[in-house]
């Protein structure tokens, strides 16, 4: 609703989501590695938007009450409530320039995964764990060109309990350590002429246990990406025939969590082709070959919770991407 120069939005929000887990083994089912298991949230949220001169703001608060519950009696009942928020602004300078900055507080509960699973008679699930709480800090700026744009982002993430795998544990896996993500990224695009024109991206992430683990030595935190890059060349025939070539590379893995499994992984570059073309206002055919060179790379790392078959020993699987692959899309719009 509208209050003067305020646009609110209020609300209420409810969701129940149910966990259940077996093992199989060509489809026999075997032991339960998790019991009948309901996360139940209420939560209350109101937002508000409004201008005031050259200044846009945004707010908003969040209160969540949730309750997790399993049917085994051995597993205790988790009880979390948090309340969230955030304010975040924007200056428009003119109307070629702005900048903007947020702060907030989020927060995630454990999953029924994380508290109670059990494997080969191991409790690998924590039933202690609090739940994670994201501290962050965001601002950046935007700037329009006669034939281009810019985008920079700055980001600090504090994250109080974040729960992290320990590999290094017999039983209880999970634990909760306090940590540190920041990261930067910058975006644009450029327009050569009519009919020629870029668009490109650079991202850098870091992320810091406060501590290292239990039994461990290594704090940096698991599935943060290196320093990634995309660039695209993009050619409009006419206005139903278009061609982009794209360039998608990563630096290699030098910072990465060791005694949780995950290894170096090499830097790659990959080339993307593909084609659009539009019959009529209804049918587009689009076709294309991804991964041209046939490059073989990884953008996952083998964290050890990320575990898709069982493995002897404590080796952990490397999953590549796809080879050189060719596709063909025909949409319909009506």
């Amino acid at each position: 609703f509208d209050a003067g120069a305020h646009t609110i939005t209020a609300g209420l929000d409810y969701s129940l989501r149910n966990w259940d887990g077996r093992f199989y083994t060509n489809g026999t089912p075997g032991a339960v590695s998790l019991d009948d298991t309901d996360t139940e949230n209420y939560a209350i949220f109101l937002k508000d938007t409004f201008r005031t001169g050259k200044l846009e703001w945004n707010l908003g608060l969040r209160y969540d009450d949730t309750e997790i519950t399993s049917d085994n009696t051995m597993d205790p009942s988790n009880d979390y409530s948090e309340l969230n928020g955030y304010i975040s602004g924007t200056y428009h300078a003119d109307e070629n320039t702005r900048y903007f900055a947020g702060i907030g507080k989020s927060s995630r509960v454990p999953d029924a995964r994380e508290l109670y699973i059990r494997m080969m008679g191991v409790q690998q699930g924590t039933p202690t764990l609090d739940c994670t709480k994201n501290y962050e800090v965001d601002m950046g700026m935007e700037k329009k060109f006669e034939n281009a744009t810019f985008k920079a982002k700055v980001f600090y993430s504090m994250l109080e309990d974040f729960i992290a795998y320990n590999a290094s544990n017999t039983s209880h896996y999970f634990e909760n350590v306090d940590a540190t993500i920041y990261g930067v990224e910058f975006s644009g695009s450029y327009i050569a002429s009519a009919s020629f024109y870029v668009d490109y991206g650079i991202s850098y992430q870091r992320g810091e246990k406060e501590d290292p683990l239990t039994g461990q030595t290594d704090t940096d935190l698991p599935e943060i990406p290196p320093l990634k890059f995309n660039a695209a060349l993009n050619y409009l025939y006419d206005d139903s025939l278009s061609f982009r070539a794209e360039v998608i590379a990563a630096d290699e893995w030098s910072d990465y969590d060791q005694d949780n499994g995950e290894q170096e992984l090499d830097a790659y570059a990959v080339l993307n082709l593909k084609g659009t073309k539009q019959f009529n206002k209804h049918f587009a055919l689009t076709v294309g070959v991804d991964n041209v060179f046939d490059e073989t790379y990884a953008t996952a790392n083998t964290y050890k919770d990320l575990t898709l078959l069982g493995v002897p020993g404590d080796d952990v699987m490397l999953l590549n991407e796809p080879g050189r692959y060719f596709y063909a899309n025909l949409k319909y719009t009506f």
